[in-house]
């Protein structure tokens, strides 16, 4: 046995040994003179390259840097003498800006500033600068940025540009990529619509097929604050309420918390038993928020098919909302095996409920644990 060992590992041995000669004589007759100067003379070709690319994209960009330099001294002081005089702008002010933005280069600067301006200022003096954007014809140099054979963010770029500068006729414009495959365009046509028209911009919901972000709607409700003239829009939120994209009834539970839509609170209970979560919880708080003698019930109804969290929720409204006929409900509740929602519970009893605190007393005679914690927390925080 030895024996055989002792040959089969001179064998692997030798084996290896043989192997490693072979690479050595490839690597010997791969690695000569001939070979190491042309791989030197591919190094060297290929360095100079990038160093001539980097040299190219360097002043590339020295001159762009230079060349905005010199258009923003030239832009700037008109663009300022615009915003302080109280007089629109002259067909000869408006030539001279003209004769400045004769390159792609310049007409953006152009534009990104008039933006900047117009972010600081309202009014007359917004509307100045609005003016000086549709007569030096920048409103085309917009439109042609939206053309769908462009890239999404020479796109998203121009509807920015439209709603910035008020321009409330391309709104069908814009409208074709409110639903658009790319997110970011999508939002930015989503804003505006909004932007541009208030809760006629809402009409988007009716199509959008993509998932609406918590960050995009809160966007959303941002721009419509701009608003203080609300139209009616509650006839359009029963169709989504009822859309197959739940971030859509989100989007619209939210409208109705925000906007106190109370003759759809039928409506909006129907939305407790949707199948997404989300929407169920948001469901819960706009109820809350639109409180009136039948929400204790609705939430009490709802209270055993509904998670944890939403069931914590509801017990916190309830401790609000909850009068003497939500008794028995709660009681039911105290039998809940989760120790948290038995407080909650108690709590909300404790205040709707004139023999509430009676009642979770006799409880904890008879179940100490956790009712006379539960009882010592009622009387530490009233």
């Amino acid at each position: 046995m030895f024996l055989f060992v002792s040959i089969k590992s001179s064998y692997l041995f030798g084996g290896h040994i043989y192997l490693l000669n072979v690479f050595q004589q490839f690597m010997s007759k791969l690695i000569n003179v001939n070979t190491l100067s042309f791989a030197i003379k591919i190094m060297l070709v290929i360095i100079i390259i990038l160093i001539i690319a980097i040299y190219a994209m360097l002043h590339n960009k020295k001159k762009r840097y230079f060349k905005l330099l010199l258009i923003r001294t030239k832009i700037e002081p008109l663009i300022s003498q615009f915003i302080i005089d109280e007089s629109p702008a002259t067909d000869e002010q408006l030539d001279e800006l003209r004769s400045l933005i004769d390159n792609g280069l310049a007409r953006q600067y152009m534009v990104d500033e008039l933006i900047r301006s117009k972010q600081n200022y309202s009014g007359e003096v917004a509307e100045r600068i609005v003016t000086i954007y549709i007569g030096l014809d920048l409103k085309k140099y917009s439109l042609d940025k939206i053309q769908p054979k462009n890239n999404w963010y020479t796109i998203a770029r121009g509807i920015q540009e439209l709603y910035m500068m008020e321009q409330e006729d391309a709104y069908h414009d814009i409208y074709q990529f409110a639903n658009a495959i790319n997110e970011y365009l999508r939002n930015e046509a989503q804003i505006g619509l909004v932007h541009l028209t208030g809760f006629k911009g809402l009409d988007f919901l009716d199509m959008v097929l993509y998932p609406i972000t918590d960050w995009q709607q809160l966007k959303l409700l941002e721009q419509l604050k701009r608003f203080p003239t609300k139209d009616d829009f509650s006839a359009n939120i029963p169709n989504w309420i009822r859309s197959e994209n739940s971030s859509v009834v989100v989007f619209a539970l939210k409208l109705c918390y925000e906007y106190q839509q109370i003759q759809l609170i039928d409506e909006i209970a129907n939305c407790l038993h949707h199948e997404s979560e989300k929407v169920r919880t948001q469901t819960i708080l706009t109820l809350v928020r639109l409180e009136n003698d039948q929400t204790a019930t609705i939430l009490l109804r709802y209270f055993d098919d509904a998670s944890r969290t939403d069931q914590i929720i509801i017990l916190d409204a309830l401790s609000k909302l909850a009068t003497e006929d939500d008794t028995t409900a709660l009681i039911n509740i105290l039998e809940h095996p989760d120790n948290l929602i038995k407080l909650k519970a108690s709590i909300a009893l404790s205040k709707c409920s004139n023999s509430g605190m009676q009642l979770i007393r006799e409880k904890s005679i008879s179940n100490p644990e956790p009712f006379q914690r539960i009882v010592n927390h009622i009387l530490s925080t009233t």
